[in-house]
């Protein structure tokens, strides 16, 4: 049994710097007035947070802090603790040896919850100390999220009704059988949950990933995948079959890729799900892309651009001509742009029309179309028929060959503005990559008006965001060693209201490149990217990497965010 404490809570994060003498007295004399506890009203204020007060408390209570979210816990020492327990009790085993168990708990005196630990695992607990606010991310970590137990019951209800050949040979031969499966209640149950979880959690994508002994679920949350649960292997083909019935694909067919659409209603949202499969080695990987219609809002005054940027952007996209790329990996928000900029100058005496693989979001008052490579509706052959119609305004989706890169600057050099994507790192090596394309100089020259390349970062959640020093290398590898002491940088921390991730929702980080007619000249002459790139500098350019750093000064993300997604090397 611990003793008990011998200092105040209250003492303790004074003498830890974590509050003032003043701010102490407020919330001592608040306390007597609402009997409410001291930490309570600290986090009410939001003059501490919870890890505060967890390490005040472990200090008190002279046992060991941890910090639950930097290191994952084994699946094999959770199964050691049903879920059960752990949320009845509110605790997380964390590691085991041979006879001891670390559990993570908020209330480390509470002899019930380890009697019970203790029983279930048959090993001697010892209590560590962490936040109630990441015992409870960690939970939905380890365990499934807030639709856990739905998901469990259903999936303990599918595996009854399932029966499944061992031999990997035999696993996927009946299809009849297969599609009977999928189609029983608590098969479909357990895939409207896991998409009605992902939504709840605004994930980008769903990873089901075939492993020799399950199913594994993963979510793309902010740029990042994240796991969710496993799925046992028996019913693996089951819920494949299910997504792929719902999607319209073949389910007898799993010998080659497919891809499908589906369009669902859920909380009250229209979404559409982009599917694609894929045979590996222990079944078909099948992935979803969320496309929710109702949390896009294409505004230019939203894409994260400087005001001085902002206004450049404007006049090149009301330009009456010419070519505007806009360039960086997949995932990086180019489309999101480029529809931002068709829906900035759209109007009812302009035709816009778009050639798009596959058409992403339906954008009012523009004639979008789709490729359809199967029935030789290629780019090239799309943008040939668009022509023949009049536009104004065109946009091609990606930029991806010689022929379809022809017939874009053929259309600008006849009077069309358009709008493409082109896969490069910086702005500058668009001009080279072009021409490693095979596009004639003198036609880069005279048509591109623009480039634009990003990035997608992650932002830091406000609410539990951290000052800390960085390292010398951290400074040195922005050209940042000046501002050492000059700024404040942040980290990530944890809370509820970012599930215990530190970061919250993205946001763009731009290297906005017009064309002037030094850059004109040069295009002919076969540049390379560092030449272009010295010439836009002189020309008044930011680099990627100075908005990078404009976003860390501003406290909005971090160093190593920055270098994970931004600090790239040119083409």
């Amino acid at each position: 049994m611990q003793s008990l404490p011998k200092t105040r809570l209250g003492d303790m994060l004074v003498d830890a710097g974590v509050l003032t003498v003043d701010q102490l007295e407020w919330a001592l004399n608040k306390q007597k007035q609402s009997y409410k506890r001291l930490g309570q009203i600290l986090l009410e204020a939001n003059l501490v947070s919870e890890d505060d007060i967890a390490e005040a408390r472990a200090l008190q209570l002279e046992m060991p802090h941890i910090q639950l979210g930097e290191y994952p816990i084994a699946a094999e020492v959770a199964r050691l603790v049903s879920e059960s327990i752990a949320r009845t009790y509110g605790l997380v085993p964390v590691s085991a040896s041979k006879d001891k168990l670390a559990v993570a708990m908020s209330n480390p005196m509470d002899v019930e919850a380890i009697d019970a630990v203790q029983r279930a695992s048959r090993k001697r607990v010892e209590p560590l100390l962490a936040s109630e606010a990441r015992i409870m991310a960690t939970l939905d970590q380890v365990y499934g999220g807030s639709a856990c137990a739905d998901i469990t019951a259903c999936v303990e209800e599918a595996v009854g009704g399932v029966e499944v050949q061992v031999c990997d040979q035999d696993l996927s031969n009946d299809i009849a059988e297969e599609r009977r499966q999928s189609g029983q209640a608590p098969v479909i149950k357990t895939v409207n949950l896991i998409l009605q979880e992902a939504i709840k959690q605004h994930a980008s994508d769903i990873h089901l990933e075939p492993r020799a002994n399950h199913l594994e679920i993963r979510y793309r949350i902010d740029g990042a995948l994240q796991h969710v649960r496993n799925l046992p292997k028996a019913i693996q083909p089951a819920v494949i079959s299910r997504i792929k019935i719902m999607s319209e694909l073949d389910i007898a067919e799993k010998r080659r890729p497919q891809d499908g659409r589906i369009a669902l209603k859920i909380h009250n949202k229209n979404v559409d799900l982009r599917i694609s499969t894929l045979p590996t080695q222990y079944g078909e990987r099948v992935v979803l892309r969320i496309l929710d219609k109702s949390t896009q809002q294409f505004s230019v005054e939203k894409l994260g651009f400087a005001q001085e940027e902002q206004a450049i952007f404007e006049s090149l996209i009301r330009k009456p001509h010419g070519i505007i790329l806009v360039t960086g990996p997949t995932g990086s928000g180019k489309s999101t742009t480029l529809y931002a900029a068709l829906t900035h100058i759209k109007s009812v005496e302009t035709n816009i029309m778009t050639c798009e693989d596959p058409i992403e979001y339906e954008l009012d008052g523009i004639n979008q179309s789709a490729v359809n490579v199967k029935a030789g509706l290629t780019f090239a052959a799309q943008l040939r028929a668009i022509l023949r119609q009049d536009p104004d305004v065109v946009l091609v989706g990606e930029i991806r060959d010689a022929e379809t890169a022809e017939i874009a600057f053929q259309a600008a050099m006849t009077g069309h503005l358009v709008f493409s994507t082109l896969h490069c790192n910086t702005a500058p090596s668009a001009i080279t990559r072009l021409v490693d394309m095979g596009v004639e100089p003198f036609l880069i020259g005279s048509s591109v008006i623009g480039v634009l390349a990003q990035r997608l970062v992650r932002t830091l959640c406000p609410r539990c965001k951290a000052p800390y020093k960085p390292t010398t290398d951290e400074l040195a590898l922005l050209d940042m060693c000046e501002m050492d002491g000059q700024a404040e940088f942040y980290k990530p921390v944890g809370c509820p209201q970012c599930n215990m991730r530190g970061y919250s929702g993205r946001m763009a980080i731009f290297e906005l490149m017009p064309v002037n007619e030094e850059m004109r000249r040069l295009a002919l002459k076969n540049p390379t990217a560092d030449q272009v790139k010295d010439v836009a500098l002189a020309a008044g350019m930011k680099s990627m990497q100075q908005h990078a750093v404009q976003k860390i000064l501003a406290g909005l993300t971090t160093i190593d965010e920055v270098r994970r997604k931004v600090f790239v090397e040119d083409d």
